[in-house]
């Protein structure tokens, strides 16, 4: 069921959002205690979004990333960077049994500055539960627990990274 709760709609009005956050990147995933399989080519990623999302629910977004150098034991194997990018994706927002969730679905982007500029990349969906309300705004965040997504380059790597974020969101006027 989609619902419009107050200041934050879709599917019935559009809104605009930012959003922030780091993750902790990894090529070979995390173990149960969300630590890096290996610790040698794990990197931090922050960054910092806005986008729009229209009445169908249709997201635009550009962003920009930067990342640490891979740290820990043994070589190198991520080099600092900085990128921006742009991508498209679906938002719906939900609510039920008293609590409202923002649905992301995958985002498909291209890089559009940085070392990956023009290369297409998947990032996986995720869900972010309100944490805020007020003022004609309303923020979700992953307060109770990291979001775990996979970023895929187009014909080339991928990786796992375990996020902290927060998404605001208030009515396009």
């Amino acid at each position: 069921m989609l619902a419009n709760p107050p200041d934050a709609k879709v599917n019935g009005a559009a809104l605009d959002f930012s959003a922030s956050g780091t993750c902790l990147a990894s090529p070979e995933g995390f173990n149960a205690k969300l630590e890096p399989a290996n610790i040698g080519v794990a990197w931090t990623t922050s960054f910092s979004s806005m986008g729009s999302v229209d009445d169908h629910g249709a997201a635009t977004e550009v962003g920009q990333t930067v990342d640490t150098a891979s740290f820990g034991a043994g070589p190198r194997m991520h080099a600092p960077a900085a990128q921006a990018y742009s991508g498209t994706s679906k938002i719906t927002i939900e609510s039920s049994d008293g609590s409202v969730t923002l649905h992301a679905g995958m985002l498909s982007g291209t890089f559009t500055a940085g070392p990956f500029a023009g290369r297409s990349f998947s990032l996986s969906g995720f869900d972010l539960k309100q944490s805020a309300h007020g003022e004609g705004v309303t923020v979700f965040g992953s307060a109770t627990s990291p979001v775990a997504q996979t970023l895929s380059l187009v014909g080339g790597p991928k990786f796992e990274r375990l996020c902290v974020m927060t998404v605001s969101t208030s009515p396009r006027r």
